[in-house]
């Protein structure tokens, strides 16, 4: 969580969240150049308090991958 901190102090923008169901991806923006995170999506916090755009991302990684967000400020379905 602190690397990411840091990349928003920097700038960084998340641009968007996917998951494969075994590992959730990142993408973020930062000086025209995309970079890239992925963590294992068993362990994986929710990055709202960061990137507050991440909260539908994440909601919609919940109801349709079965991601679980540790931490996640509002995990309500969003489509059922």
């Amino acid at each position: 969580m602190d690397k990411l901190r840091e990349m928003k102090k920097r700038g960084a923008r998340l641009i968007t969240i996917s998951s494969d169901g075994k590992k959730v991806y990142y993408h973020f923006e930062r000086r025209g150049k995309i970079v890239a995170r992925h963590f294992a999506a068993s362990k994986v916090k929710s990055i709202c308090g960061i990137f507050p755009n991440a909260e539908l991302y994440e909601r919609e990684l919940m109801e349709k991958r079965g991601v679980k967000f540790k931490g996640h400020p509002n995990p309500v379905k969003l489509f059922t």
